[in-house]
């Protein structure tokens, strides 16, 4: 929760007061440095109310879930990732009688691990900023899930830029970064990383929510500038799943937000995190675990595995019938989807309001193709390695992120790295590394985040699911970026709704 007003205020002016006596005790600008800091506090805590910034303070507000309210309502989930586990936990904890359908071998989403002489290696980036989570955080905590800081924190990773390596801490925060920064660019890419820098913090804190491109935000010069190709674009565009070609299409508070929210944090979201929870740490798959145990010891859940919804329909009574691809059928008195948009809009084209159906449609998906490989050679010792490529065949630039991942206590013997496009990674794969390293290749599908798709999505998201009676959709990428944090939050606010409640 937030800091009371009149506190804040009151402790910023004693600050004030502090620093205006030491300015005069010891210099004739004081009046000048005391409005330095003025000025510098503002730019720090002033944000348009109708930001990325505020938008996600709000959603970091913990909502009140209901213990009850749900009796004798039958309600079947489709989908066992986050969203869906967490969906069908508030729906338990309700009261409620439900029914979860995963269409693959076992619940968890996208991120299948790697399995050997029974060791779970990991195929995806297993790290997360609690304190900047605060959903899934209250989560951790209710099921007794201690944080585990990860090694990111402590070892230094680098940037590829050009003939020379940017190398820097993960956790390192604003001042690290900025003595890094400083340390490493020349005069040039100074100048045009902070201006890079200030526009993107403006659109993410200072302006509201608009589709403006980062290509517009930015300009010609300093999207095609090296600081951006080389720097941004391997560091900020890997993690908010924007290609170059996506630089004209995705918002640029989107871009903004992974710099400012978790990267180089100036809000604390959850002002109660504890020693570690404000740390970057393992993204635990405990959680995973622990909601599905929970659930399966409950005599109103039931879970059916490699189960392919391919249908929803209404029956005459006005009831919800849900049917597989092998002819079983659940009947219920409501539904909710969890999937990716894609993966949502054929099984719920019957049934669901046309303004669902249309926001949907505004998802497209990316081809994503993450290789688990023991090619050290570029990575080194090092924890993470960011780089641009050019495409010897197309000549445009790609990127790809590098990372020893880790799962828990089990210390990764292979890499991963993460390629963008079916044309970047079979350029990847042919001149970039060597063919007989690969161990396993995996492709997940990503939403696209676009300039139709991402602008205001709480009032989008608040006025569809008002619209919805008996059949709902929820994913991460309803709100912010597509980490656990934003798969629980929206499930949260799908629950009520399926409850008859607000928001």
């Amino acid at each position: 929760m937030r800091n009371s007003k009149p506190a804040f205020f009151f402790s910023f002016a004693y600050l004030i007061t502090i620093i205006a006596i030491i300015f005069f005790a010891i210099s004739k600008f004081g009046i000048l440095a005391i409005l330095l800091v003025i000025l510098s506090y503002l730019l720090i805590k002033f944000e348009h109310p109708k930001s990325t910034s505020r938008i996600m303070a709000d959603d970091a507000i913990l909502i009140d879930m209901p213990l009850s309210g749900g009796e004798g309502k039958s309600v079947v989930v489709v989908g066992g990732g986050i969203s869906g586990l967490s969906a069908a936990k508030f729906l338990i904890q309700a009261g409620c009688d439900v029914t979860l359908l995963e269409r693959n071998p076992i619940v968890g989403g996208n991120n299948t691990p790697y399995l050997e002489n029974g060791e779970h290696h990991a195929t995806t980036v297993i790290v997360t900023l609690p304190a900047q989570q605060p959903h899934y955080l209250q989560l951790c905590r209710e099921y007794g899930i201690e944080q585990t800081p990860h090694d990111f924190e402590d070892l230094k990773g680098a940037i590829v830029f050009e003939n020379r390596e940017l190398n820097t801490k993960m956790g390192s925060g604003v001042g690290g970064f900025l003595r890094f920064v400083y340390r490493e660019a020349t005069l040039k890419e100074l100048i045009d990383g902070f201006i890079i820098f200030w526009r993107l913090y403006r659109q993410f804190r200072f302006r509201p929510e608009s589709p403006k491109s980062v290509a517009e935000v930015l300009g010609d010069r300093l999207v095609n500038s090296s600081v951006f190709t080389h720097f941004y674009m391997p560091w900020v565009g890997i993690n908010t799943w924007c290609r170059f070609d996506d630089l004209d299409r995705q918002p640029a508070h989107v871009f903004a937000s992974f710099i400012f929210e978790y990267a180089l944090t100036f809000d604390i979201r959850d002002k109660s995190a504890k020693y570690k929870e404000d740390h970057w740490c393992v993204l635990d798959g405990r959680l995973i675990h622990k909601m599905r145990d929970q659930l399966l010891s409950n005599e109103r859940y039931e879970q059916y595995l490699n189960t392919n919804v391919t249908g929803i329909s209404r029956t005459e009574d006005g009831k919800m019938s849900v049917f597989s691809e092998n002819g079983e059928s659940w009947n219920c008195d409501s539904v909710i989807v969890a999937t990716q948009p894609i993966q949502a809009l054929p099984v719920m084209g019957e049934v669901a309001p046309k303004r669902l159906i249309d926001e949907l449609e505004k998802w497209k998906q990316m081809d994503c193709y993450v290789i688990l490989h023991t090619d050290f050679s570029d990575i080194g010792n090092r924890p993470w390695l960011h780089q641009t490529h050019e495409n010897q065949s197309t000549g445009k630039y790609y990127i790809t992120n590098t990372i020893r991942p880790r799962m828990g206590d089990l210390e990764g013997k292979y890499l991963i790295t993460f390629v963008y496009n079916t044309e970047n990674y079979l350029d990847f794969r042919a001149n970039q590394m060597d063919e007989s390293s690969i161990v396993k290749l995996y492709e997940p599908k990503l939403p696209i985040f676009s300039l139709e798709n991402s602008i205001d999505r709480n009032t989008v998201w608040r006025e569809i699911d008002a619209q919805c009676d008996d059949v709902f959709w929820t994913q991460a990428c309803r709100s912010g970026l597509q980490y656990h944090n934003n798969g629980i939050v929206s499930s949260k606010r799908v629950v009520r709704r399926v409850l008859g409640l607000t928001w």
